[in-house]
């Protein structure tokens, strides 16, 4: 099994980024006659997409494999919520990849949509008055709220539970929640188009913010491993969290580029950024998962090479070490403790 974690979770990133460069960027507007400027009508652009959730949704089933496998042998209640937030997104990811199907039959396969003209795309363009285009668009956006909101608990934990430093990214949070829900909002009635003034406004704020979210946020849970490590590595004598620190902020980019492909097509008045709605879904639930995975089951632990005491090795994220000298019933440190983490370490709430 973890032979199979590890080949879907090494380095995905640039593999999915240059997904969306080949089969979304060249794409150009749509004309009357639901054109691409390649050729590439919009039917064939969604069933594009459509494949390639498919086989980013199966990823996702290997990478929630790993991740219970992770932690259902973990008995702390911080790992009972990534339990349960990671279940929850993968049954958000499940449910649009049957929502794209069922889509995908609609168009396909229904007499009065196939016996019209470019009849596909036609249905697929007209997203407003479309309850199953609807459901979809709003499985999304869900599943991005609790992939931002599991990303603000996780600097929660990292920070030693200082609330303090969540009220800035909670705020933003719920300002992208109700910006988001507004763009559904006025995509659902019939008729509405996708490129109104109104959707695009909100659509555009709820994406800015969804990328500010994702960067700041992480920006902060790296930086403070990064201090944590440079703080025991007076006494371990090696940076404890690089890996680690890798790992999170490579998960970051992954998500943020992605909102950041679908936000600049959109600006351009293309009609691929909301296509590209079927992949964020599968990349938003991954992202959290590829974090699970590689700390959890030690894809990201570096071999530092054998040692001179005996050839041990260390992983890159071990644990901080307290040291105490007692002489005389008096301890006294040998390092100040209090810049150290708490006695339970940095990452064991957060793997």
């Amino acid at each position: 099994m973890n032979h199979y974690i590890q080949s879907a979770s090494g380095r995905p990133q640039l593999v999915l980024i240059n997904v969306f460069k080949v089969i979304l960027v060249g794409y150009g507007k749509t004309d009357p006659n639901h054109k691409m400027s390649t050729g590439q009508t919009l039917a064939q652009m969604y069933l594009t997409c459509t494949w390639l959730e498919a086989i980013l949704y199966g990823i996702n089933c290997m990478l929630f494999g790993g991740c219970v496998y992770v932690l259902s042998s973990r008995e702390s209640a911080a790992h009972r919520v990534l339990l349960l937030a990671s279940s929850f997104q993968f049954a958000l990811a499940t449910a649009h990849v049957i929502l794209t199907f069922v889509q995908a039959m609609i168009a396909f396969t229904s007499p009065m949509i196939i016996a019209t003209t470019n009849g596909a795309s036609s249905y697929y363009e007209d997203g407003g008055g479309n309850r199953v285009y609807i459901a979809s668009m709003s499985v999304y956006v869900i599943n991005a709220y609790a992939q931002e909101l599991l990303l603000i608990w996780r600097l929660f934990i990292v920070w030693n539970r200082n609330w303090k430093i969540c009220i800035l990214p909670f705020m933003i949070w719920i300002a992208h929640c109700t910006i988001a829900s507004l763009a559904i909002v006025f995509v659902a009635p019939k008729n509405a188009d996708v490129f109104s003034h109104n959707v695009q406004v909100f659509a555009l704020a709820g994406w800015s913010l969804e990328m500010i979210i994702n960067l700041t946020v992480t920006g902060g849970i790296a930086y403070h491993l990064w201090r944590s490590g440079r703080q025991t590595a007076v006494l371990t004598r090696h940076f404890s969290y690089r890996n680690t620190i890798l790992t999170i902020v490579e998960s970051g980019v992954l998500i943020t580029s992605c909102t950041c492909v679908m936000f600049g097509l959109f600006v351009s008045g293309n009609i691929a950024g909301t296509v590209a709605v079927n992949i964020a879904t599968q990349i938003g639930t991954m992202t959290p998962l590829l974090i699970i995975v590689r700390v959890g089951l030690g894809l990201s632990r570096s071999k530092l090479g054998p040692s001179s005491s005996g050839g041990r090795s260390f992983t890159a994220y071990s644990r901080p070490t307290e040291v105490n000298v007692v002489r005389s019933q008096t301890t006294t440190s040998d390092f100040p403790l209090h810049v150290l983490p708490k006695s339970k370490g940095v990452l064991s709430d957060y793997e």
